[in-house]
């Protein structure tokens, strides 16, 4: 069987549309060639961009195929938008398909692939070349999907400022008050008051919910520690001043690249400098991050 007749390079590339290809004079028996695949309804996406990708460059194949035909007033949403923005979802939410909104229930969405919702009225921004949700009103979105600790990982997401804040305090509370008595309704507000700026990682806003929730301080985040001379010696994720003791969630990456090397340095710079570590990884439960902490903050002079 003949080789099908090599694409502009533009094509090889990214998903397109078939009005693209249109674009660029490709005739349109090459559009069913074998190295093509049709995954949305007048989008083709190169087969070789889908041989050996992981399954999250598989999600972004899938967000690109479907840009190239999103119709004007359409947006991404739901866990697909929270993707896009960087704000985490859980496991399970991370399947391969597409959440799309549209404005009127009669052009809801639809194929493979594919999660049609109606949001009339929504707020978008676009976000890296996606038309996606705002983020504030895409975390009341989130609240009919996700446990209450996942909102608040979300939301400590979008109002914190790395790498990039999504969106303010203020506004969460605006659209909170608007969403009223919808469908989720009082996990926002359960979760609104335990949100708190400057976290850095979904892990991070775990720890302290098990800190608070076990009865201990609330550390600061992400606060600068230095040393006698006033120099940086490190950023701490979890912070406890008074009683110099530093929590840190160590993620998988940890032992395997050269940052490894960077924490192991500052770890024994902060214990020369009296500093008590409570390093945290994948394995440790509630219950043992509780009693660790409970005792370091216990040997540096917490009373409780």
């Amino acid at each position: 069987m003949r080789n099908p007749t090599p694409l502009p390079p533009a094509l090889e590339a990214a998903p397109f549309s078939v009005h693209q290809a249109d674009a660029h004079g490709i005739p349109r028996g090459r559009l069913r060639a074998r190295d093509l695949t049709a995954t949305f309804r007048a989008v083709r996406v190169p087969l070789a961009l889908l041989r050996e990708a992981s399954p999250e460059r598989k999600f972004w194949i899938l967000c690109q195929a479907y840009r190239a035909k999103l119709p004007k007033g359409w947006f991404f949403s739901g866990a697909t938008a929270a993707r896009i923005l960087g704000v985490p979802v859980p496991r399970r939410l991370e399947v391969l398909e597409v959440h799309v909104s549209a404005p009127t229930p009669k052009l809801r969405p639809r194929g493979r692939h594919v999660r049609g919702h109606c949001a009339p009225g929504a707020a978008t921004r676009n976000f890296n070349g996606h038309e996606v949700r705002e983020p504030a009103e895409l975390w009341c979105e989130l609240a009919t999907v996700l446990t209450l600790d996942e909102l608040i990982q979300a939301g400590d997401r979008i109002i914190s400022d790395q790498p990039v804040r999504l969106a303010s305090r203020e506004r969460l509370e605006q659209v909170v008050r608007a969403h009223g008595g919808r469908r989720g309704a009082r996990l926002l507000r359960e979760a609104l008051p335990q949100l708190r700026e400057n976290v850095w990682s979904p892990k991070e806003t775990w720890v302290r919910l098990v800190l608070l929730r076990a009865g201990l301080p609330e550390p600061a985040r992400n606060r600068d520690i230095y040393d006698a001379r006033g120099k940086r010696v490190a950023i701490g994720d979890l912070v406890y001043d008074e009683y110099m003791t530093l929590v840190e969630y160590e993620g998988e990456r940890w032992h395997a690249d050269a940052q490894s090397i960077i924490d192991v340095d500052r770890f024994n710079t902060l214990s020369r400098l009296g500093w008590t570590i409570v390093r945290i990884r994948r394995h440790h439960t509630a219950e043992d991050v509780e009693r660790m902490v409970r005792a370091a903050l216990v040997a540096n002079g917490w009373r409780g």
